[in-house]
C-alpha cells in the first residue's frame, strides 16, 4: 500500500538534508516566512486580533517544521 518510491518530502537521509541546505528556493521561502513572522509579530503590538495570533501560530509552525527538516 505505502510503496517507498525513492526519496520524498519526508526523506531524511543525508543526501535530501545537503540538497536542502544548498537550495536557495528552499533557503529563500523559509527566510521569507522568518521575515513575515517577524513583521507580524511587530504588528501585533499595535494591534491584536484572533486573526493576527493565529497567523503568528501557523507562521512560527512552518518556520520550525523548516529547520526541523534542515537539522535532522
Amino acid at each position: 500500500m505505502f510503496k517507498q518510491r525513492g526519496h520524498g518530502f519526508f526523506c531524511r537521509c543525508e543526501g535530501c538534508k545537503m540538497k536542502r541546505r544548498s537550495s536557495l528556493w528552499y533557503m529563500g521561502g523559509l527566510l521569507s516566512l522568518f521575515v513575515i513572522l517577524i513583521w507580524q509579530i511587530l504588528f501585533t503590538l499595535f494591534v491584536v486580533t484572533r486573526f493576527n495570533v493565529f497567523l503568528i501560530l501557523l507562521l512560527m509552525a512552518c518556520v520550525v517544521i523548516g529547520l526541523f527538516r534542515i537539522i535532522f
